[in-house]
């Protein structure tokens, strides 16, 4: 990879959960192979079985999948810096998500053998992968929790602020209620709903595709006070 490519990564890649540090991507630059895909293009799909770790150089990737209706579920938007593949290498597992290349996208590919052999060489580069990855598993217990207590305007106010840190844009989240509904599991309609109840809390103002959070830290508050849970010592 050029020096040029490292410092785009480094511009982009941003306190996103789960992001690979520079030094990790460094290390992974000198052992990867870049793959290009076009805008739609499909990655893998569900159940597939794999053996190698990706990581998004450009571009984005979309992990989600469709239901017997042909409707899609967003589960999460990957981008640069960010990595997907761990299962299959580590676990042998099959792909839990169909992936599909959102814009023009650049990911490198490291086999399953080779990322083994650079982990036993680097362990700097295997604890940002541990890292990484108990971040990621860190969000997504959250998320299973959530839907477990949280209503529907708790979960969005979680994922609205979730997504204006990630991308350091703190009062404005460019993201359309289709999207949301996607990655929420809901139908834009209950999207509707509860930015309608947001709104007359003062907490956010709508707009085309994109949300303002007009008061961060009381969304951040009101969040915090949703989701309050009995903590055992």
């Amino acid at each position: 990879m050029s020096s040029n490519q490292h410092a785009n990564q480094g511009e982009t890649a941003h306190d996103f959960m789960g992001v690979l540090p520079q030094q990790a991507l460094v290390e992974l630059s000198e052992i990867q192979q870049v793959q290009s895909f076009l805008d739609g293009e499909l990655i893998h799909q569900r159940g597939d079985h794999g053996d190698g770790l990706s990581i998004v150089l450009s571009g984005a990737v979309k992990m989600g999948n469709y239901g017997n209706d042909g409707r899609y579920f967003l589960s999460k938007l990957l981008l640069p810096g960010e990595s997907f593949g761990e299962f299959v290498v580590f676990a042998d597992l099959p792909r839990t998500h169909t992936a599909e290349a959102v814009g023009d996208t650049q990911l490198g590919y490291v086999s399953g053998s080779v990322l083994k052999q650079a982990l036993t060489n680097s362990p700097a580069l295997a604890h940002a992968l541990l890292v990484s990855l108990s971040k990621r598993l860190h969000q997504s217990l959250e998320t299973i929790d959530d839907l477990k207590r949280l209503p529907l305007a708790g979960r969005l106010a979680k994922l609205l602020l979730l997504i204006a840190r990630e991308t350091q844009k703190h009062k404005a989240v460019a993201i359309s209620q289709e999207q949301i509904a996607a990655q929420l599991g809901v139908s834009r309609i209950s999207i509707s709903k509860s930015l309608k109840q947001l709104s007359q809390l003062g907490f956010v103002k709508t707009g085309y595709q994109t949300i303002y959070l007009t008061s961060p830290d009381k969304l951040a508050a009101w969040v915090a006070q949703q989701s309050q849970t009995l903590v055992l010592n």
